[in-house]
């Protein structure tokens, strides 16, 4: 079978990328350390051909490739599952002569290029370096209106990391600062954007491009923790205000239709505040990260692997896209919760105790021996995730404890609200 390298899989989806990229007539190379998984996540992965890597460090990543000419020797694509990966996916697709997701995939993993495209939809945004922060060339009195403050990130980066808010009143020494202090790799060309702080819950718009035309799938709706997403609701429609649907579709509609998108999955993510939707995050080619490709298959009756077969071909066009999954029209699905739990103050997990005879689907997402980070400080807060049908979800999450280095402690979630 022909090879197709995955850069970026979280552990959910792990369990069924083998299964599902084999059911499509392929065979997954993974640039992942199976040891940095546990249970049938790590056992799924050790079926594969993996390549441990540190995928945040871009120099680790070329530097293997290119030591190792076995993993792009006779390899087809290359794709994955974390949109801040696709610049770098489509970089060593050119370098190899691989196929990879079209150019407005890697394009649009840029928040600012986003915001860019679609203002009236987004946050008050202004895009800047970090050689412009340490200049004290950004002034957050330019963006406005931001009655609530500002929220700082990456231009290109997930889960949180890196995130901080600035008050109303912060100036540019405190945008230096701030850069500085999110712990990232010192880089001068780093793109980061300013955006007016959006207070509201958070939802996400799942669906996919198929030749242009949009198929939009469900809303769900997040629980957070701070920095940290700690659960979803799926479907989740009849819970945002009148009129933020229509405005969600148009925003996508908008989207694809300015960056020439064609093909590929999207988790639009929207804060809604005063009433309407602003996108905060495009995530385009790919399906949303945690456990959603579980709650999508059960709210709907699909398989897990039969959507992420649909998910990875359709984002590589001259794989041959596999079949359309049946799902049932929008917001008609069974209601499914998904808990993304940790542990206050993070620490060591020295296992997880989740009982027999449930009826949810429990992943570990930290191996054994692993430590996560504080819940609130970001998605590497996660100790697994507990998924299943709303009621089977919010008996079963009472029964989990997480063992650590300091003795059993109970795992820290909230509902979405």
């Amino acid at each position: 079978m022909k090879k197709i390298i995955i850069l970026g899989v979280n552990a959910t989806s792990a369990k069924y990328t083998p299964q599902a990229l084999r059911s499509a007539g392929f065979e997954p190379v993974f640039l992942a350390d199976p040891d940095a998984f546990s249970g049938q996540v790590a056992a799924s992965l050790r079926g594969c051909a993996c390549f441990p890597t540190d995928i945040e460090d871009r120099a680790a990543v070329l530097r293997l490739l290119a030591d190792d000419p076995s993993i792009t020797d006779e390899a087809f694509a290359i794709t994955g599952l974390f949109d801040e990966k696709f610049p770098l996916i489509e970089e060593i697709a050119a370098t190899y002569d691989l196929h990879c997701p079209e150019p407005a995939v890697a394009r649009l993993a840029s928040k600012a290029e986003v915001a860019a495209l679609i203002p009236e939809f987004s946050p008050a945004t202004i895009r800047f370096t970090g050689a412009d922060a340490a200049l004290l060339a950004v002034d957050p009195a330019t963006v406005a209106p931001a009655p609530d403050g500002y929220i700082l990130k990456p231009a290109e980066q997930a889960g949180g990391r890196g995130a901080t808010r600035l008050a109303q009143g912060a100036g540019p020494g405190d945008v230096r600062d701030a850069v500085a202090a999110t712990g990232l790799p010192e880089d001068a060309a780093r793109p980061w954007v300013l955006q007016a702080d959006i207070r509201g819950p958070l939802f996400s718009l799942e669906g996919y491009v198929t030749d242009g035309r949009i198929v939009f799938i469900d809303f769900s709706q997040r629980g957070r923790i701070g920095w940290t997403e700690v659960s979803n609701l799926l479907p989740a429609d009849r819970r945002l205000p009148r009129g933020a649907e229509d405005m969600c579709r148009a925003a996508v509609t908008a989207l694809v239709e300015r960056s020439g998108l064609s093909q590929g999955y999207f988790h639009c993510e929207f804060l809604v505040g005063g009433g309407r939707p602003f996108l905060i995050d495009a995530n385009i080619g790919r399906l949303g990260g945690a456990a959603i490709v579980e709650q999508l298959a059960l709210s709907h009756d699909l398989e897990p692997g039969e959507i992420l077969s649909h998910v990875l071909t359709l984002g590589l066009p001259a794989a041959g896209t596999s079949p359309e999954p049946a799902y049932r029209p929008a917001g008609g699905g069974k209601s499914t919760l998904s808990y993304y739990y940790g542990i206050e103050g993070g620490g060591l997990v020295t296992s997880v105790s989740v009982p027999d005879g449930g009826r949810c689907l429990h992943t570990q997402v930290v191996p054994d021996g692993g430590h996560v980070d504080p819940v609130g400080t970001g998605d590497d807060a996660w100790v697994g995730t507990l998924t299943g049908l709303t009621a089977d979800v919010a008996r079963e999450i009472e029964n989990v404890v997480v063992q650590t280095a300091d003795g059993p402690r109970r795992p820290v979630w909230v509902a979405p609200s």
